[in-house]
């Protein structure tokens, strides 16, 4: 008589070992030391890190990077990462948008120098100037909100870690 494991017996004790990291988008091997996510500050940006020597996992640039392992945590991680990622990208088309504005504002005062009306050019200029300083504040307001959006999102998956060895 061969004894043998009923199908639905092996895969509900594989689900209860490995279920629960595997969902979170972790490896079973997964420690807090070995695989907590930080932020880290390079020169000009910021990279996010993970475990204890800290190994690259996305630079933060001008648009939100795509972070697989966030993008697979917890619906607590992934909701902040989504916002994280709205909140980033809105913020880095503000800044082009207040740049392209910045600029404009610049050229039409260059312009207003060698005009024989400069009045006509200085309202334009004036007011694309307001309306960067605007934008830029709103990409100021978008930028805190995908960074307090990211460091939630890193939170949530840092505390579903499993402690020690």
């Amino acid at each position: 008589m061969s004894s043998t494991f009923p199908p639905s017996f092996l895969a509900a004790a594989l689900a209860a070992t490995f279920g629960a990291s595997l969902a979170r988008g972790q490896a079973p091997d997964c420690t807090y030391d070995r695989c907590a996510l930080r932020l880290q500050p390079n020169v000009f940006s910021r990279s996010l890190v993970q475990g204890v020597p800290p190994t690259p996992v996305a630079r933060l640039g001008l648009f939100a990077p795509r972070i697989d392992l966030l993008a697979a945590a917890g619906d607590s991680t992934r909701s902040h990462y989504t916002a994280f990622r709205t909140h980033y990208n809105r913020r880095a088309a503000l800044t082009l948008v207040a740049i392209a504005t910045f600029t404009a504002s610049i050229i039409l005062v260059s312009a207003s120098y060698n005009a024989s009306d400069p009045q006509q050019y200085e309202g334009a200029a004036i007011g694309l100037l307001v309306g960067g300083v605007v934008v830029s504040f709103g990409a100021g307001v978008s930028r805190a909100k995908a960074e307090d959006h990211l460091q939630q999102a890193i939170w949530f998956y840092n505390r579903a870690l499993p402690r020690g060895p």
